[in-house]
């Protein structure tokens, strides 16, 4: 700051002291029922403000405000100009029409920076610097970066948000977590950014624990692995398989590790798969499940040694594992075990047997979906866990691969149907998948269900981990608990609860990007004859692109209005 700047800041400073002091004697010659009084009492509030705004460094601003109203017509003009009115006088704003001077203040509102000095005079108004920063239009955050996906169009500057991800330089971890009501694209969205990792050439795992058969197009389209897991399918995940695992790049990048048992790994999380199969198994039944399990892989000659595992007859494979049926009958030969036995029985002899059998399927395409959609009731929440148990011992194989995980309707895990166990194991993936070079993306409709578990805990850890939020249509009262967690300002807490099916808030590195619904009709969902293309091109079409070239090319900004030849101008100031 100049030295004369400094001199003039001094001298208004001192100005606005002897005002407020002659109109602080005014005031006690008026009573407090005349109209003066108002007035002096908003003269006085507004000089502190100003003093105390330029004691802390603010500077001292003249702001002219002109609006341009256009119509092709005089009655449309009227009409518009008086609506205009409403509006501003509705915001306490004091409106003139520029009579006599609508050429005048066309001329002002062109970009020459030259304001008519009478015009000037009578429009002008005082404000600080944090009054003059509110008024500077560009102030939107951009989201471009080099090797991205497409998620969308920026709302304020028209600026394509292209997101990467795995990129740690500017995202700390690449876990996204997707909010929204009932229909408010929620699938959708994810299905989009996994066919673009797809194209990119990323593994990607779904798990759809609801409406399986949305993915199922999109997967077969693009010659991805579609895995339905029902009591009425033939594929099975085994539950209590211990998967051998390529351990090749964890040993190249870190020399020879300790090793650790992959037996008591592996019954640490079948414990949480009979948590949740039997929610009130007893602290002494879950000692005696213990037992049982290592007996049960005793039985076929693996223990804590992680050499008993090979195969005899084949080294370079494991041995045969065990498959609940196993499990099953030894917990028949003690009998305080029975009751335990007789649960499980639904998934050995009942109506689920086909978990009991060994793995028939595999996790080695690059675009995998694993519906457990046909599953109910306490079994929709045990198939979710096996699923995703599947997939992260997959996901942990190769470090130096990007892979992502994508968890439809997350708070069946956490949420208050689900348990600790469950939850925590979740939350795990959430926090460690990092260090894999993979990202896990979930999504929840029920924001009070997600957050039910422990008072919110697992839900708020899994936003917490997540660098990246997308916040679709919410209503009221989930806005509102986001709100606190995301530091929404009330006009972005507005637009959630008014987003149109598809619009959404990109929330990433403390900065938000309102993305709004397009639709094209550029592209058409007609028979591959009428489109001259297979079916399976015409699909990846839609959900690679979504939307064609024709559609992203910017349009005016709203703040300008473009009028025809021959449009009235009037300025209001």
């Amino acid at each position: 700051m100049t030295r004369k700047s400094i001199c003039v800041k001094i001298v208004m400073i001192r100005k606005l002291g002897q005002q407020l002091r002659i109109n602080r004697s005014k005031i006690r010659e008026t009573s407090d029922t005349n109209t003066d009084f108002d007035d002096l009492n908003g003269a006085i509030h507004s000089g502190y403000f100003l003093k105390d705004g330029l004691g802390n460094n603010e500077d001292f601003y003249y702001l002219n405000l002109l609006v341009t109203v256009t119509a092709d017509s005089v009655d449309e003009l009227e009409w518009k100009c008086a609506e205009m009115k409403k509006l501003l006088l509705s915001q306490d704003m004091n409106v003139q029409p520029c009579s006599f001077r609508q050429e005048q203040a066309f001329l002002s509102s062109l970009p020459l920076v030259s304001l008519e000095k009478h015009l000037f005079e009578r429009s002008k108004r005082n404000v600080l610097t944090l009054g003059a920063a509110s008024c500077y239009p560009y102030t939107s955050y951009e989201m471009c970066d080099d090797n991205g996906i497409l998620l969308g169009v920026n709302k304020h500057n028209n600026s394509l948000i292209i997101v990467d991800i795995f990129d740690s330089n500017v995202y700390k971890n690449a876990n996204i977590a997707i909010l929204g009501t009932s229909g408010a694209g929620k699938s959708f969205t994810m299905q989009l950014m996994a066919t673009r990792m797809r194209r990119k050439g990323i593994q990607v795992f779904i798990v759809a624990p609801l409406k399986g058969h949305e993915f199922h197009r999109a997967c077969s389209n693009i010659g991805g692995e579609f895995i339905q897991i029902s009591p009425a399918s033939p594929n099975c995940i085994n539950v209590m398989e211990i998967r051998k695992v390529d351990k090749s790049v964890d040993e190249l990048l870190d020399g020879p590790g300790v090793e650790k048992s992959l037996l008591a790994a592996k019954i640490q999380r079948l414990h949480i798969f009979f948590s949740l199969l039997i929610p009130d198994m007893s602290h002494e039944e879950r000692q005696l499940l213990d037992d049982a399990l290592i007996r049960t892989y005793a039985n076929l000659g693996i223990t804590h040694d992680n050499a008993t595992l090979d195969d005899p007859d084949d080294p370079e494979q494991y041995r045969t594992m065990p498959v609940l049926g196993d499990l099953y009958d030894t917990l028949k030969e003690v009998p305080d075990t029975r009751r335990l036995a007789n649960i499980i029985n639904r998934l050995v002899h009942g109506s689920a047997r086909t978990f009991n059998q060994q793995t028939n399927v595999s996790l080695d395409n690059k675009y995998t979906v694993l519906d457990i959609s046909e599953l109910t009731g306490d079994l929709l929440t045990v198939g979710m866990f096996v699923a995703l148990d599947y997939v992260w011992d997959k996901a942990k194989e190769n470090r130096t691969e990007e892979k992502a995980i994508f968890i439809d309707e997350c708070w069946q895990l956490i949420g208050a149907n689900s348990n600790r166990l469950a939850a925590e194991f979740v939350l795990e993936i959430f926090k460690i998948i990092r260090g894999y070079g993979g990202s896990a993306i979930c999504a929840t409709q029920d924001i009070n269900d997600f957050f039910a578990l422990e008072d919110g805990k697992y839900g708020k850890g899994i936003i917490n981990n997540a660098k990246t939020k997308i916040l679709l249509n919410l209503e009221d009262e989930e806005a509102r608990r986001v709100q606190s967690l995301l530091r929404l300002s009330e006009a972005e807490v507005m637009e959630i609860t008014h987003f149109e099916r598809g619009s959404g808030l990109i929330s990433t590195n403390n900065n938000n990007v309102t993305v709004p619904c397009c639709k094209s009709n550029c592209v058409r969902t007609g028979s591959a004859d009428s489109l001259g293309m297979p079916n399976s091109a015409q699909s990846c079409l839609a959900l690679t692109w979504g939307r064609c070239l024709s559609c992203w090319m910017p349009t005016p900004n709203p703040g300008i209005t473009l009028s025809r030849t021959g449009a009235i101008t009037i300025s209001i100031f």
